[in-house]
């Protein structure tokens, strides 16, 4: 059976065994399933990594299914009407519920049921949530505008006044954990949904939503001024520029020069938060700080997704060191949730790539080439998916990375969600795959596609029937 054939018949089962209970309320979201296909929920109760997780992969299979992409009549034209407002539901309804079990005053409690804090890199996930409500308008035809747009601002206000005013002090993002590269590179990643407030409101393409708004009431809406980020912003690019070791091409912090992939991917993303405050919104001297941090950006990536780097066919590895300005593998697995992630990070949202009008647009102008590269570079992670990481038609845990085995089969909500993510933000860097539009019946093109497809849209059924925990 092809992967394009299994995954299908992944989405089909995954949809029938759903039907039952398809309207039902979310409570939760479980950790992943077992060997049996038994639905695995933490002792602790719902985690706080899995459900942010899960929030951000609702949102890209949302977005996705209007009728240009998974509901174009080329490929699925009924995703885009009732099983698309299914999608906004349940994401609004799993809000509720992750709002009020997990989150108090904008400090994010590791899981339902205890009180240690979040993983610094559950701030970055949640700070996420500003990419459903900007896309509000996708769900318009749906009835779903309002409640899309209104509904998560109070979470994101808290998690944005918290992250900017309760973990950041004279340029150092402290987290729980203790671990200075922990709080630098998820810090970093926190904070890139505030700037993206601040520089929507500024920008042309903004008027019809945050420009609407005045600056003083965005300003008590996010707890912070846009002079007072651009403090921040300065402060952590001084503190960025004190770790920068220029041999080894890489910030050194308590780790040394060795990073895990899901750290270097929230550094990235993080990165765009500090360039483009200091560079629209600060002096001369921040607009050269800000170069140089679009630069040291292009070039981590640039290490990390090199042809002749650690990528291989079936992957990255879940480690990286760094030395005279290359990356190689300091791990012997491929781990798919930090890969899946890493691509969602350098695609999604207000991310490295993404520059429009009214942004600084300083990988453009400095490093045009990087977008080239990175998008063959995420061909090559997509094209392995189909060849080594769907096998089963599930996303495993882990790979090989010395031959691309399959040695944790296990199937984690993380890496599903990961998955969803990377596919629906970074399948069109590329060129390998494109929209049913593109599609020419038969061509290698839309066979891909569809098979890429077809993965992401079982990937996606997996999340809402199954790992999400209803009544």
């Amino acid at each position: 059976m092809t992967t394009s054939v299994k995954a299908l018949a992944t989405v089909v089962a995954f949809t029938l065994a759903g039907m039952a209970n398809a309207q039902a309320t979310p409570v939760g979201v479980a950790q992943g399933l077992d060997a049996d296909e038994r639905v695995l929920v933490h002792a602790k109760g719902m985690a706080a990594e899995d459900a942010f997780m899960v929030l951000g992969a609702l949102t890209v299979k949302g977005r996705l299914m209007r009728d240009s992409e998974l509901g174009h009549e080329g490929y699925r034209p009924d995703l885009s009407e009732d099983p698309m407002q299914s999608v906004g539901q349940t994401w609004l309804e799993l809000l509720d519920t992750v709002h009020g079990r997990l989150v108090d005053d904008g400090r994010i409690r590791a899981h339902a049921g205890g009180d240690d804090e979040a993983a610094p890199a559950v701030y970055a996930d949640a700070a996420y949530l500003y990419h459903m409500h900007h896309s509000a308008g996708r769900f318009e035809h749906l009835g779903l505008y309002d409640e899309l747009t209104h509904t998560p601002s109070p979470l994101i206000s808290i998690l944005t006044s918290h992250v900017v005013n309760e973990r950041h002090a004279d340029g150092v993002m402290h987290a729980a954990n203790g671990s200075e590269a922990d709080g630098f590179a998820y810090g970093l990643d926190a904070l890139h949904a505030a700037t993206y407030a601040w520089v929507r409101q500024d920008k042309p393409g903004g008027a019809e939503d945050m420009g609407k708004m005045e600056r003083a009431a965005l300003e008590g809406w996010l707890g912070h001024s846009r002079e007072d980020l651009v403090e921040v912003a300065r402060a952590m690019a001084e503190a960025a520029e004190a770790a920068w070791d220029a041999e080894a091409g890489i910030y050194q912090l308590d780790q040394g020069a060795e990073w895990s992939l899901d750290q270097i991917g929230a550094m990235l993303r993080g990165h765009k938060a500090l360039y483009e405050m200091l560079y629209l919104y600060g002096d001369s001297a921040d607009a050269e700080r800000a170069a140089t941090l679009a630069d040291r950006a292009a070039a981590i990536a640039g290490a990390v997704m090199a042809g002749h780097g650690p990528m291989r066919d079936w992957g990255l590895p879940a480690r990286l060191k760094f030395e005279d300005g290359n990356a190689r593998a300091a791990a012997d697995y491929v781990d798919t949730a930090a890969q899946w992630r890493f691509v969602h990070q350098l695609t999604g949202g207000f991310s490295l790539l993404r520059e429009r009008e009214g942004t600084a647009g300083l990988i453009g102008e400095r490093t045009p080439e990087l977008e080239g590269q990175v998008g063959r570079a995420i061909d090559r992670l997509l094209l392995g998916a189909l060849d080594y990481q769907l096998e089963d038609g599930t996303i495993p845990a882990a790979l090989s990375y010395a031959d691309g085995r399959v040695i944790d089969p296990r199937v984690t909500t993380r890496s599903v969600a990961a998955f969803v993510q990377a596919v629906g933000n970074g399948y069109r860097i590329g060129e390998a795959f494109d929209r049913p539009g593109a599609w020419e019946e038969g061509s290698p093109l839309a066979e891909r596609s569809r098979a890429l497809y077809d993965a992401f849209l079982g990937h996606g059924e997996l999340l809402t029937e199954r790992l999400i925990l209803r009544e």
